[in-house]
């Protein structure tokens, strides 16, 4: 029983633990009160130099591409308004339109506000204006529309030309054609003095352009893919004879220039970005036409007050971007579009 009783007071004894000894802990030094470093206000654009520049947006480039073919290839520059993207926005929309662009458009007014885009070309010579349009409604049911208000059609209706109608069509003594390429898409086409025989002939050189019977502004060379790696947006310009651009009038023409083409969106903070790719015959071209036109840029951002200016050679290329407030948007855009 003794030996019992030692083995659990033995046992009692191993088991208690020795009393915790206080460790020292390190005296935490002071720290100066955290201040955080405002970040910067992010821009809507970067900088040009390094930038990847989006192509064209495939569908929006369709669109584009299709209205074009309506201009003849004897017409050497057109604008091109997304009518639909304008009026979706009003306050824009009162500062773009074909009458603050000055633009002569040969559809008349109540058709104008039925289309959801349209191009204008001018040939000066015989003040001729050509200008296909598309709409969300069937041509002939625009024109019954529109009859409504007073359009007068000629005739006893449509004349037929390669499977196409073709109307004529007197608006208070202004006299126009106007046919339809397809359903949606068609092209009216007016000028100074002109007769109805002379405006049935224009659309009817806009349909073999659209059908490829001749040709049009997009077969100029090297046109189309200058079209194709500019970002898609609400206004575009294109010429296909560009020794004397607007936007480098302090150079003596652009040498071996072969095309122009420019897009215009909207950023943030009501501003607009321009897109401009001009084509020359060879990098070497190229390369000089930067050069010489350096200056002429740098004085056009003093000028016009570009928000931003940026300008690069792109092998046989040379690409442009200018954002301005929205508001100069008319004057930046004639820069790029001589004639219109």
């Amino acid at each position: 029983m003794a030996t019992l009783l030692a083995v659990f007071i033995l046992a009692a004894c191993s088991t208690q633990t020795a009393p915790a000894t206080d460790v020292p802990q390190p005296t935490a030094e002071p720290t100066a009160a955290s201040t955080s470093t405002p970040a910067p206000t992010p821009v809507p654009y970067g900088d040009f130099a390094g930038a990847e520049i989006p192509p064209a947006d495939p569908e929006r480039l369709a669109q584009l591409t299709k209205v074009l073919s309506l201009v003849p290839e004897g017409f050497s520059s057109a604008v091109y308004l997304d009518t639909d993207f304008l009026r979706s926005n009003e306050s824009l929309g009162a500062i773009i339109n074909p009458e603050v662009l000055g633009l002569d458009v040969a559809l008349p007014s109540i058709a104008t506000g039925l289309v959801s885009r349209l191009a204008v070309a001018a040939d000066f010579q015989p003040r001729s204006v050509v200008t296909p349009f598309q709409s969300d409604f069937a041509i002939a049911d625009m024109l019954r529309l529109a009859g409504g208000f007073g359009l007068q059609l000629g005739g006893d209706g449509p004349t037929t030309y390669e499977g196409h109608d073709v109307w004529g069509i007197n608006v208070l003594g202004t006299v126009l054609a106007m046919a339809t390429a397809d359903a949606t898409t068609g092209v009216a086409a007016s000028g100074q003095s002109i007769t109805p025989a002379e405006a049935t002939a224009l659309v009817e050189g806009s349909l073999d352009g659209f059908d490829g019977r001749s040709g049009s502004i997009l077969d100029a060379p090297g046109l189309s893919a200058l079209l194709a790696n500019v970002p898609s947006g609400f206004a575009a310009g294109v010429l296909s004879q560009c020794e004397t651009l607007p936007l480098f009038h302090d150079v003596q023409g652009l040498a071996g220039c072969t095309g122009v083409v420019v897009s215009a969106d909207i950023l943030p903070g009501d501003l607009v970005v321009f897109h401009g790719l001009i084509g020359f015959t060879g990098e070497g071209v190229a390369l000089a036409a930067l050069r010489q036109a350096a200056e002429a840029l740098e004085s056009e951002k003093e000028l016009q007050g570009f928000e931003d200016l940026g300008s690069r050679q792109e092998d046989g290329n040379v690409r442009v971007r200018v954002i301005v407030d929205v508001a100069k948007f008319a004057e930046v855009f004639r820069l790029f579009t001589p004639g219109n």
